[in-house]
C-alpha cells in the first residue's frame, strides 16, 4: 500500500509531465521511484527528449517502470547514447547536417522501451517534438514509437532529424523542454512535473564554445518553464524538487546513480510534507533558483 496518501486532493485528469535534459535525466528515476510511495497515478504522460523515453517506460508499465529504468540507468554511459567517438571541430564543420548519426540512439531507445506503436502503451503519451522547417509544436501520440522518441530526442546538429509524415522533426527541448503548457491543453487538471534540472546548469570553470552553447539553450528553456506557468495558474501543479544545480555537464553519464538517489530522497521528503489547498503552484522550478 502506498505510504503517502495525496490523491484524494488532486483533480483529474492527472499528467506527468517528464523535462529533457539529456543525463540529467536519472533525476527522473528518483523522482519516479518516489512517486511509487504515493497513491498518485497518472492519465496521460507527456515528455521531451530523455523524458519522453522515460515516459515510454512508465506508459507502458506503470508499476513496474520506477525500478526498469533505475536497472537503465545504473549502466548508461555517455557512449550508449553518443556513439564511441564524437567528431573534431574540423570535422563538425564539414558535416552537412549533424555530428553524428542515431545509430547508437536508436539502438538505446529499443533496449529500454519493449513497446513499438503508441497503441500498446497502458497509459496514453505524449511525445514532444520539433518541426525543424517551421518551428512548431509537433506533439506525436500514434503510429511508430521508436521514431518517435527518437525524434524527441534528436538534438539539432548533435543527431539528424527524424522524418515522419513529411516533416524534419527534432529535439522537442528546442520549443517545450518542459511541456507543462501542453499538458494543460491536452486537459490535465493536476500536472506533476519531473524537472531534469536543465536550466540550472552550474557555470564551467572556463568559457568554452560549448559550455556557452549549453547555457543559450538552458536560459531559452528556463523562458519557456516561466511563460507556460503563467498559462497554468488555475490547474493544480505538483513541481517536484531535484538537487539542482547538478553541477556535471548533460553528456556526462558518470553520475546518474548518484542524481537519482539524490532526486528521490529530496521528492519523497517533500510529498511526505506536501499538503495540498487547491490550485496553483506547489514546489519550485529549477529556474527559481537563479531569480535575483
Amino acid at each position: 500500500m502506498p505510504s503517502i496518501e495525496l490523491a484524494a486532493r488532486l483533480p483529474g485528469p492527472v499528467a506527468y509531465v517528464l523535462a529533457g535534459g539529456a543525463s540529467y535525466g536519472a533525476v527522473q528515476v528518483g523522482q519516479l521511484r518516489a512517486l511509487a510511495k504515493t497513491d498518485i497515478t497518472p492519465d496521460m504522460i507527456i515528455g521531451t527528449s530523455v523524458g519522453a523515453l522515460n515516459g515510454t517506460v512508465v506508459a507502458e508499465d506503470p508499476g513496474g517502470a520506477a525500478d526498469r529504468l533505475a536497472a537503465l540507468w545504473s549502466t548508461v554511459t555517455r557512449e550508449d547514447v553518443f556513439g564511441k567517438t564524437l567528431p573534431t571541430a574540423y570535422r563538425l564543420a564539414a558535416r552537412k547536417s549533424s555530428a553524428i548519426d542515431n545509430k547508437s540512439l536508436q539502438a538505446f531507445i529499443e533496449g529500454a522501451v519493449e513497446s513499438r506503436d503508441f497503441a500498446d502503451l497502458k497509459v496514453p503519451h505524449t511525445a514532444i517534438t520539433t518541426d525543424f522547417d517551421t518551428g512548431e509544436v509537433v506533439p506525436l501520440r500514434e503510429g511508430d514509437l521508436i521514431s518517435a522518441v527518437m525524434a524527441s530526442a534528436a538534438i539539432p546538429a548533435v543527431f539528424p532529424a527524424v522524418e515522419r509524415d513529411g516533416r524534419r522533426l527534432v529535439d522537442g527541448g528546442v520549443v517545450a523542454n518542459v511541456p507543462i503548457g501542453i499538458a494543460a491543453a491536452q486537459g490535465a487538471q493536476t500536472i506533476v512535473v519531473l524537472d531534469c534540472g536543465f536550466t540550472v546548469i552550474a557555470p564551467q570553470k572556463e568559457e568554452t564554445l560549448r559550455a556557452n552553447l549549453m547555457r543559450m539553450a538552458a536560459i531559452m528553456a528556463s523562458q519557456q518553464v516561466r511563460r507556460d506557468l503563467e498559462k497554468v495558474r488555475d490547474r493544480t501543479v505538483l513541481y517536484l524538487p531535484g538537487p539542482w544545480p547538478i553541477g556535471s555537464r548533460p553528456d556526462d553519464f558518470r553520475r546518474s546513480q548518484e542524481l537519482a538517489s539524490a532526486a528521490y530522497d529530496l521528492t519523497l521528503e517533500w510529498l511526505a510534507e506536501l499538503r495540498i489547498e487547491g490550485p496553483g503552484r506547489y514546489g519550485k522550478a529549477p529556474s527559481d533558483f537563479l531569480a535575483r
